[in-house]
């Protein structure tokens, strides 16, 4: 079979991955809602195990796959599709690998370099944007203007997650966000991000695909 027709295929197997993970929420949200993740586990048992792992990872997983079976589908050299693959499957399980390594009790120092370093990278990737957008033609800056304010939707994104875990909202401390009455205030920045997520998106989406019509 061609490579770009097996990339095709892992993209659909993906695709059903993540779809099955979408299903497999909306059939135990309501559940998990009212018993929380430990009492649901303890009353489903093995079946309840499998159904929590497809929505808490299958997801991620499935993204994993998706974004393997296109690099596949342009990529002819195996052990470059062997890497991706790998480097796809260590941030698919991020969610498990991060928690392990880094533990689950709160750490200062954890969130704040983190939010440095993002800090560090959102400023480069606007400055090599630019420099990559002033290297363009004429006709095909558009599509570099779309993806580069879907890359500032994602920067505000950052913003606002630092500030729903922490301060002011205080997500991650509920006893401290109950008493300083901040939970309207970690909603609002909720919905901000939902809002900024979408938007971020659909530029991202839309460039590239103004960056494909101009490159044919």
């Amino acid at each position: 079979m061609h490579i770009q027709h097996q990339g095709q295929w892992v993209f659909a197997i993906g695709l059903v991955v993540v779809l099955t993970s979408v299903l497999a929420g909306n059939f135990i949200q309501d559940e998990l809602v009212s018993l929380g993740d430990q009492a649901f586990l303890a009353k489903h048992g093995a079946t309840g195990w499998l159904t929590f792992l497809s929505f808490a990872f299958g997801f991620p997983l499935g993204m994993a796959v998706c974004a393997t079976g296109m690099f596949m589908a342009s990529e002819p050299a195996a052990r470059k599709r062997l890497l991706f693959a790998i480097t796809a499957l260590f941030v698919a399980l991020s969610a498990i690998l991060v928690p392990g390594i880094a533990g689950r009790a709160p750490s200062p120092y954890f969130f704040g370099t983190g939010g440095y370093i993002i800090l560090v990278l959102v400023l480069a990737t606007l400055w090599f944007w630019g420099r990559h957008r002033a290297s363009l033609p004429p006709e095909a800056r558009l599509g570099a203007d779309l993806q580069g304010a879907g890359y500032l939707c994602f920067a505000v994104v950052a913003w606002n997650l630092c500030g729903v875990g922490g301060m002011p909202s205080f997500a991650l401390d509920p006893e401290k966000m109950l008493a300083t009455g901040s939970r309207g205030f970690a909603i609002g920045q909720m919905k901000a991000i939902m809002a900024a997520l979408v938007a971020g998106w659909i530029l991202t989406a839309a460039g590239y695909r103004m960056s494909l019509k101009t490159s044919q």
